[in-house]
């Protein structure tokens, strides 16, 4: 027998005996977690970071918890080669789970597929820079004890022992933890196919190595998508003629673009609690418009209508029309784009287009999901930064996180202001509610403080010209009794989802210039955002072949058009607010307990 028969028999001899001790031995609970927490500190520790510094909700670490069981089944199909297949699988989880640490460390947010995006859009001198600006030594002793923990972990796993039969059991159960998404949507809630798949994707992506596979495949989707639009854009052609009045003074024209906020709970507007004490400091240098709606409660399906011709009648026209960037480049501006909210997702999509069709974009949240920190102060710097840049004529467009829902993400600790049930309505009726009633409160207050330092610091730079904010829809936060619900729903409206704040700021020289006449008359004027176009050359000074005056809440020839909600898929249940209003559930007198004293 030769010597190479001589180890196959050998070989074969050890398999037998250990697949008859493992049959004959109980399963090895021990061995089984110490494999588990092996494949879990790689998106584990990363996800506990995350919700315990309160960057993000906890819905990732039940992800990671979840998914990491999936490493776990090669490892019960083949228990003999155990150690290696560890090893492998954890070197590839290592290697992936350091990008997702790196960004932590360096930006203190969730890791998506935003951050690919970014990624790809730089180039190699720009990732050069970045990294000589951020790397930093302590990285070094980070790294290795990051690396060593599960290294010596690895080194003490030993293979799960048990019967082929209960390793079977075990396979066939984690692989329905593993899938229960799929699951979940397809046989209990009867989704398609394609939707039941899109969420197992998603409940996969917090987890190493997914965030990396399915942020690119994400990624490179909403690419092709984003590319499509651009062309579509490109081949528009320009307005016709084409005038602006104010073409030969240096102008900075700023849209700062809210989120989520009711006017209805800002003092500015009449609220009883402080909410809004700079912007009420700042009242007679605004134009305070009270009676403006959104014409949908969803950010992407207003702003598709607000930053282009595009209306609840004619909902396709922001791909058949020049849109506002557009209309702003013909005028011989430069154009910016600065965004807290996410770059790349299914849904942000179009407003990434958008936002590529400005010159400049500058893209600050990078988060995976809007349940994160990152507050809107970021948007100051590079705010600043451009006022001071040398182009004579600038348009920037500021999209916020606002007030956006889990609201206690949007604002910091010092402006924890209301924090009990004094100023809440009497129909809030447990601390759910009444959490959230103070915690939106609260986000107003921030959102305050964001606007009006805007504004203070577009007085400071001295440019010439005007700052227009409005929010893309409202929310409803426990407001209406008959009602109570917290978030939006086109389904069953309330006036507090659609009723917004529409403020206007304008310079001294620009106001000398470009002089409104009966301010004060026009401030209570009925109107709808799916108008802004019309309203913002109004304001900038711009006509054009097809420009309507009468859409121009500042125009003296404005009349009233009719303000429709609703989905524009469903045209004959489209609701025109001036025939149908919404119903004022508000009776301050009989529903305050007493004025709020805490803030």
């Amino acid at each position: 027998m030769s010597l190479l028969e001589q180890l196959a028999n050998k070989r074969l001899k050890m398999l037998r005996y250990n697949n008859l001790t493992y049959q004959s031995k109980p399963f090895s609970w021990r061995n089984f977690w110490k494999t588990f927490f092996y494949f879990f500190y790689f998106s584990g520790l990363y996800q506990i970071i995350i919700y315990s510094s309160g960057i993000a909700g906890i819905s990732g670490l039940f992800q990671a918890i979840t998914m990491s069981f999936l490493w776990l089944i090669p490892v019960l199909l083949f228990p003999d080669y155990s150690k290696v297949i560890s090893g492998i699988i954890g070197l590839i989880l290592w290697a992936s789970s350091l990008v997702t640490m790196g960004y932590l460390a360096l930006y203190h947010q969730d890791f998506s597929q935003s951050v690919l995006f970014i990624i790809f859009e730089s180039n190699w001198s720009e990732s050069s820079e970045f990294l000589e600006s951020y790397f930093s030594l302590w990285m070094i002793p980070a790294l290795i004890i990051y690396t060593l923990i599960p290294f010596f972990m690895w080194k003490n796993l030993k293979p799960v022992d048990s019967s082929i039969k209960m390793r079977t059991i075990m396979i066939v159960f984690i692989s329905f933890i593993v899938c229960w998404p799929i699951v979940d949507y397809l046989v209990i809630k009867k989704m398609p196919l394609a939707a039941a798949f899109r969420y197992q994707i998603n409940a996969m992506e917090p987890v190493a190595p997914w965030h990396l596979i399915v942020g690119y495949f994400k990624y490179k989707h909403s690419l092709r998508q984003m590319e499509h639009y651009l062309l579509v854009n490109k081949n528009i052609a320009p307005l016709d003629d084409f005038h602006d009045k104010n073409k030969n003074t240096p102008n900075t024209l700023v849209l700062v673009i809210g989120e989520s906020t009711n006017k209805q709970r800002m003092s500015l507007y009449g609220y009883h609690r402080e909410t809004t004490p700079r912007l009420s400091a700042l009242r007679n240098e605004l134009l305070v418009f009270d009676n403006v709606y959104a014409p949908r409660p969803y950010t992407v399906e207003t702003l598709e209508q607000v930053l282009s011709f595009a209306d609840e009648k004619h909902p396709k026209l922001h791909l058949e029309k020049p849109t506002l960037l557009n209309l702003m480049k013909q005028a011989g501006y430069k154009t910016y784009w600065i965004t807290n909210q996410q770059t790349q997702t299914q849904r942000n999509t179009l407003l990434t287009t958008f936002s590529k069709q400005a010159d400049e974009q500058i893209y600050l949240n990078n988060n995976r999901s809007q349940n994160s920190s990152q507050y809107d102060r970021v948007v100051i710097k590079p705010f600043e930064k451009i006022l001071h840049n040398r182009e004579q004529k600038k348009f920037i467009i500021i999209h916020l996180m606002g007030t956006h829902r889990a609201y206690h993400y949007r604002y910091p600790e010092r402006f924890n202001v209301f924090k009990n049930r004094m100023g809440q309505p009497l129909w809030i009726r447990n601390r759910r509610q009444s959490r959230d009633y103070n915690e939106y409160d609260n986000a107003i207050l921030y959102n305050d403080f964001i606007i009006s330092t805007l504004i203070q610091k577009f007085k400071e730079s001295n440019n010439n010209g005007f700052l227009l904010y409005f929010s893309d829809h409202g929310e409803e936060v426990y407001d209406d009794p008959r009602y109570l619900f917290a978030g939006r729903n086109e389904a069953a409206p309330t006036s507090s989802m659609y009723t917004v704040p529409f403020i206007v700021w304008r310079s001294d020289s620009w106001q000398k210039k470009n002089q409104l006449v009966a301010t004060q008359k026009i401030a209570h004027r009925a109107y709808t955002l799916s108008d802004v176009i019309y309203t913002w050359s109004d304001l900038a000074g711009i006509s054009f072949k097809g420009f309507d005056s009468t859409r121009s809440i500042v125009n003296p020839l404005f009349s009233a058009h009719p303000i429709w909600i609703g989905d524009p898929k469903n045209p004959g249940k489209l609701r025109d607010l001036q025939k149908q209003p919404f119903l004022n559930p508000f009776k301050m007198s009989h529903i305050l307990p007493q004025p709020d004293k805490s803030g």
